[in-house]
């Protein structure tokens, strides 16, 4: 009695939409109701026994049975959908196990500017796309410069990883140069803590240099793990630039420019089982590196944890639907009711234009594809030359937009190789095609614009890489001027700190620590990801400066107990309302609160810059090798 109380009071419907179903069966009803009472006119205008060679009582009664086993079985079937449940029951919880770890380089060269607006920028968009298409799996996220840092460990919350792109930057690391190898060996370190033996590991670099393959490979090569790299760059390349508006210099103080190692990353990948593919405009390039046939499939773990889900228990309405369906198929009626439907399945009209796709020429295929906002597949299938450089072209791939252009020897084809060799930073050859448009057409005014416009850039350029050689030299020869000037500088302001000991032994402190623990900063001062952290630290307040300051600008009215003060009110300042919170009072926390640096990256840096000194900790005990004097951008 207990059980049929309890199921009467869990009862309800999964799928209650389902019951909509039945006003179809409620016009059934009517449809029956309005036969019986034309039935019963026709007795009252005819006489019983002439009617009954008028109408046929067995037809009518026949067909009537038909119409009430199609009411019954409607209305089971209804029932059935919308899910009675009453009961509850555990159910397992299987999680599929497709883990990925994306790995970032955040070396100085991924702020070239080949890609528009940056190396960097497009490949946290990528990222980004790659987070937003993932519905299911765990997904890391790896950023290494000089040495490598875990941002996010395994995890299914990609919206998290999400809020940390735009944080990364070559600033945020400690170690400037590029080592792909630490990297690797951290996302092998994350599946192993996970408790997962197969995965994929997916890398987003400019280029590994010859001296960490070997490593790579020997870490990947007796795993389950598979490597794929997405370049990201040109092969042209571009130089660095740095946060002095000049650009990046190797030892030799030659400018360094930044290219994509193409063929290199493209014969790692292939030994490690994974995939190459260089970054473009559309998702395609992440689908075919990530969802390669046969890899992870059914690949699920069952969680150590149970919920509870209601039970359906339809399954049992439509055993009463058998003994209708088998008369109905007997009487030829099922197959009725079963091709009814599936007539409105049949093509419509307006889609008649797929049949005239083989009488296509591919040009004609191509300007479809074109029309359709698709300029890669428009540019497979064309054949006209200039027509597939128009869709390379908008498809952002330039240098080959510049080849098929260059099949063509009309004045237009030339002005167009011109804007694409122009777009691919090559302004001699830009230069070269404008003139060679002008000869074939001197009427040609956009090409003499553009042939200008280039010249002028150009020009540009070679100033200021004179200007920055000047600067370079100038800034060698002042050196020991500088110095002796900092020295005087330094003496002045321990002269003018004595009236503060504290504060001078704080920075006292803080000047020997960073000595200490950036051993080589004399050598790479140059480089941008090493000079940030260090103007960080120096010019922006710390946190307990920022506690300090606003625990002196606090109004006097909050809690007497923490001021030392006996007072009447037991409310602590933080559950004050806004009300009771004065003008002047909400003018000073306002002017604290714009005091706090706007620095997204600045808990990540500051995290790195531990996890980097302790590693260099290591280094000194002899537990770790160190990472030796390589230059690597």
């Amino acid at each position: 009695m207990d059980t049929l109380q309890t199921a009467l009071e869990n009862f309800h419907w999964l799928r209650p939409l389902w019951l909509l179903a039945l006003i179809p069966a409620i016009a059934l009803v009517l449809l029956l109701w309005q036969q019986r009472q034309q039935a019963r006119q026709w007795r009252q205008l005819i006489a019983p026994g002439l009617l009954e060679h008028l109408l046929d009582p067995a037809t009518q009664q026949k067909r009537r049975g038909y119409l009430w086993g199609l009411l019954a079985a409607w209305v089971l079937a209804c029932l059935a959908l919308a899910g009675p449940s009453w009961e509850k029951r555990p159910m397992p919880v299987h999680k599929t196990e497709n883990a990925l770890i994306i790995v970032l380089d955040l070396s100085p060269s991924m702020l070239a500017e080949d890609l528009a607006p940056s190396r960097l920028v497009r490949a946290r968009l990528k990222i980004a796309d790659v987070l937003r298409e993932r519905k299911e799996g765990f997904t890391g996220l790896i950023a290494y410069a000089g040495d490598a840092h875990v941002v996010s460990p395994l995890t299914d919350d990609t919206a998290t990883i999400r809020s940390l792109l735009n944080a990364l930057h070559p600033n945020v690391m400690p170690l400037p140069g590029s080592r792909p190898e630490e990297a690797i060996e951290q996302a092998k370190t994350l599946f192993a803590d996970a408790g997962i033996s197969e995965g994929q590991i997916l890398l987003l670099t400019d280029g590994v240099v010859e001296k960490a393959t070997a490593p790579i490979l020997e870490q990947l090569g007796d795993t389950a793990f598979r490597l794929s790299i997405l370049g990201v760059g040109t092969p042209d390349g571009a130089p660095i630039p740095n946060d002095r508006g000049g650009f990046e210099r190797d030892r030799q103080g030659n400018i360094v420019v930044a290219k994509l190692e193409q063929d290199r990353l493209e014969r790692l990948a292939g030994r490690t089982g994974g995939r190459y593919e260089r970054i473009d405009a559309s998702a395609d390039d992440v689908q075919w590196l990530l969802e390669q046939p046969g890899w992870m499939e059914g690949k699920e773990r069952q969680l150590d944890r149970q919920f509870d889900t209601w039970y359906d228990r339809g399954h049992w309405l439509v055993l009463l639907l058998l003994p209708i369906v088998l008369y109905s198929f007997r009487r030829g009626l099922l197959v009725l009711v079963v091709a009814l439907p599936l007539c409105g399945l049949l093509p419509q009209p307006a889609q008649a234009a797929d049949w005239q796709a083989p009488f296509l020429t591919p040009d004609q295929r191509g300007a479809q594809a074109l029309e359709d906002s698709d300029p890669a597949a428009a540019a497979e299938h064309f054949q006209n030359p200039e027509w597939r450089g128009s869709a390379l072209y908008r498809a952002e791939d330039y240098a080959a937009a510049a080849k098929a252009f260059a099949q063509s020897d009309s004045a237009r084809a030339h002005y167009n190789r011109g804007n694409a060799l122009a777009k691919a930073g090559d302004l001699d050859g830009a230069i070269d095609a404008y003139e060679q448009a002008l000869e074939k057409d001197s009427t040609l005014e956009d090409a003499r614009a553009n042939k200008a416009l280039v010249e002028q850039l150009k020009q540009q350029q070679e100033q200021q890489e004179q200007q920055q050689n000047g600067d370079d030299s100038q800034d060698s020869d002042n050196d020991s001027g500088e110095s002796g000037q900092n020295e005087q500088d330094s003496q002045s302001e321990q002269d003018g700190e004595q009236q503060s000991p504290s504060e001078s032994e704080s920075s006292g402190d803080n000047e020997q620590n960073t000595s200490e623990e950036n051993p080589s900063d004399s050598d790479t001062s140059d480089s941008p990801g090493d000079d940030e952290p260090q103007r960080t630290d120096t010019d922006s307040p710390s946190p307990e400066g920022q506690d300090d300051q606003a625990e002196r600008e606090q109004p006097e009215s909050g809690n007497p107990e923490e001021d030392g003060q006996e007072g009447d009110e037991e409310t602590p300042a933080a559950t004050l309302q806004e009300g009771d919170v004065s003008d002047e009072e909400r003018q000073s926390m306002e002017q604290w609160l714009r005091q706090v640096p706007d620095d997204p990256g600045g808990l990540l840096r500051r995290k790195f810059e531990y996890q980097s000194q302790q590693r260099r900790l290591q280094q000194m005990r002899g537990e770790t090798e160190g990472q030796g004097t390589e230059e690597r951008w």
